[in-house]
């Protein structure tokens, strides 16, 4: 049997800030920001992660749209889950939750009542600083089982990011005042023309992202962020009756501003029928803009030197791989290198590059011409034996006045011996596991000769 499309979720342990702290910054913000004061309030069931299955065969008319990420609920994170067989799902703790800022807030946005209060809500909290300016994106679904029969400011359950800036007056677009930056107005990835009428701005919530009401008998709101899952009918692996299209939003952050962040999702009047968002780093923060350049080769008597420009942002948690000649091992780390190729012919540069923090990868490779090149023959001449060997190496370096060193480096990379040689003759002492190595011998300002060698 082919498999279904699934969405899994797993409560956190929210007694450990740490948990917390690390699921936020690989799941929500990347590693380019710096966060403190994790709290979250609010049901132990209510929060936690979630993963998506696709399978295009099965079940969903359409993908989801995310895979993984955040899911903060006013109930129990499991009533997110499928198949939808129950259109009043739901837990009702009744723990009343007491803002006066939040509640006013969704009063004049008309988004509840004004004799409505708020319930069983679930609140991640945490103060976030960035060394450099730094944009964020987020990718966000609200769903609910609130949709389609009680869809009313008499009910709704609504969301909010809110951000303000504390301590000094840095950023000019915001302050002390918390700001919802996730508002329907503000989603980026929805223009004018994808909507039979024009986007207004409110708060997420099931009373302004709504289809058609048949209980007020109101015209929808927002409808084309809407999917109507009701009976399971777009996608039986989700829970809700129904939830919004992937919405994109985005957060500016200045270099040493210091903001706090409150997430919530609240319930209007605490009937027992869930809400829950799902939200994620922008899958396109995702994407590493790997390229790079280089200038025509420098021609003297070590050989052709080039300069080679990765055109990347300079980035903190991005590590550089670059391979020069296509050998396997790693001639640089830098981000804007030099290499000297000290014989004529085509090359095939690669560079690869990782982000440490999110463990995304990526590589580019360009060939490169270098026309011939004359070196002094007494210039650089290397020789290595026996080879292949057992327990030792002996390396004879004619006319060298520099002092050197000698890396030998496995097949995956890793840098397994490293010493000082002498000018003219050296025995290295090998005790290393049977294998092919490479032997990379190298000056105070360069790489002078890389040989394979074969331990039996």
């Amino acid at each position: 049997m082919p498999l279904q499309a699934q969405l899994d979720v797993n409560n956190f342990d929210t007694n450990s800030s740490q948990i917390l702290e690390d699921f936020i910054i690989s799941e929500l913000l990347g590693c380019d920001v710096q966060i403190t004061n994790v709290e979250y309030t609010g049901n132990i069931d209510a929060i936690g992660s979630f993963t998506y299955t696709e399978n295009s065969s099965l079940l969903c008319e359409g993908d989801f749209g995310l895979d993984r990420g955040l899911l903060m609920t006013t109930g129990g994170i499991d009533h997110a889950v499928g198949p939808n067989n129950n259109g009043d799902d739901g837990e009702e703790w009744s723990l009343q939750y007491n803002d006066s800022f939040i509640q006013n807030y969704l009063f004049n946005y008309a988004d509840i009542d004004t004799s409505v209060d708020l319930y069983d809500a679930s609140v991640l909290e945490f103060d976030i600083t960035s060394s450099d300016d730094t944009s964020l994106a987020f990718d966000l679904i609200f769903g609910s089982e609130e949709y389609v029969e009680w869809m009313s400011p008499f009910y709704a359950d609504a969301f909010c990011f809110f951000v303000s800036e504390i301590d000094n007056d840095i950023d000019p677009n915001f302050n002390t005042v918390p700001q919802n930056i996730m508002e329907t107005g503000d989603v980026l990835n929805v223009s004018p023309n994808d909507c039979n009428s024009p986007i207004e701005n409110k708060p997420i919530s099931v009373w302004t992202i709504r289809p058609y009401s048949q209980v007020f008998n109101l015209p929808g709101l927002n409808e084309c962020l809407y999917l109507d899952n009701e009976n399971g009918q777009f996608c039986d692996a989700i829970g809700y009756d129904g939830y919004t299209i992937p919405m994109l939003f985005g957060l500016e952050l200045l270099a040493n501003a210091k903001y706090h962040i409150k997430m919530i999702i609240v319930d209007g009047a605490g009937p027992a029928l869930d809400s829950g968002v799902f939200i994620k780093k922008s899958s396109s923060d995702d994407i590493l803009d790997i390229d790079f350049s280089w200038d025509n080769p420098e021609y003297n008597e070590e050989g052709a030197t080039v300069s080679f420009n990765n055109i990347l942002a300079t980035n903190l948690n991005v590590t550089y791989f670059w391979d020069f000649n296509n050998d396997g091992i790693i001639d640089s780390n830098d981000a804007n290198p030099t290499y000297t190729f000290n014989e004529s012919g085509n090359y095939m540069v690669t560079l690869e590059i990782l982000n440490d923090c999110l463990g995304i990868y990526d590589s580019v490779s360009y060939p490169i011409l270098i026309e011939q090149v004359s070196l002094n023959e007494n210039f650089n001449r290397v020789t290595i034996y026996p080879n292949p060997t057992i327990d030792y190496l002996n390396i004879e370096l004619v006319d060298w006045t520099l002092s050197c060193s000698l890396d030998i480096i496995d097949m995956s990379g890793r840098n397994m011996l490293s010493k000082k040689i002498n000018i003219n003759n050296s025995q290295i002492k090998l005790e290393l596991e049977k294998g092919v190595y490479y032997v990379k011998i190298y000056d105070e300002s360069d790489l002078i000769h890389v040989e394979k060698i074969i331990i039996f």
